[in-house]
């Protein structure tokens, strides 16, 4: 497959497309073909070596968000199919044509979003509501002042409804 790979720190010109092995889904795996993946700050200060990935994820290949579609199932994967549309977030990896994530790491789209769309949301939206439902418990009759809103997640509160 080809991927995106950061051949050492610093700025654009450090990104090459290289072939690299097509991934294998493990037991509770999926393996996801992807048609669009979203740029975050996390992935720009990955590349310039300011923001490796976990242990695990891939070190050279940026991307946290991505759309595609299943391409292949571990054998105890239950939740998926093959040709599912689905969208998520990775600790790294997403630019690339295939990545391997968790059953549990992927969920379906709404239909009337693009792959582009869908392939823009997970990390700032997810982490959004991560922040402000789950952890601070925000309700729905309650407000919240958001400053510093210079990035996807602080700006993503801004377009959506409470639940």
């Amino acid at each position: 497959m080809r991927a995106v790979i950061i051949t050492r720190p610093g700025g654009p010109e450090v990104l090459e497309v290289r072939e690299v092995p097509t991934p294998t889904p493990a037991a509770d795996q999926v393996l996801v073909r992807i048609h669009a993946a979203g740029i975050n700050r996390a992935d720009i200060l990955q590349r310039r070596g300011l923001y490796p990935p976990p242990p695990g994820a891939p070190q050279d290949i940026p991307g946290m968000e991505f759309a595609g579609e299943i391409a292949a199932v571990g054998p105890d994967a239950q939740m998926w199919q093959k040709g599912q549309p689905v969208f998520g977030i990775a600790a790294a990896g997403c630019y690339a044509e295939y990545l391997v994530a968790h059953e549990r790491a992927v969920a379906e789209f709404p239909d009337n979003l693009s792959w582009v769309e869908a392939g823009s949301i997970p990390e700032v939206f997810i982490t959004a509501h991560d922040g402000l439902w789950k952890q601070a418990e925000l309700r729905p009759c309650e407000s919240v002042l958001i400053h510093a809103v210079g990035s996807g997640v602080g700006v993503a509160p801004c377009n959506w409804r409470a639940p």
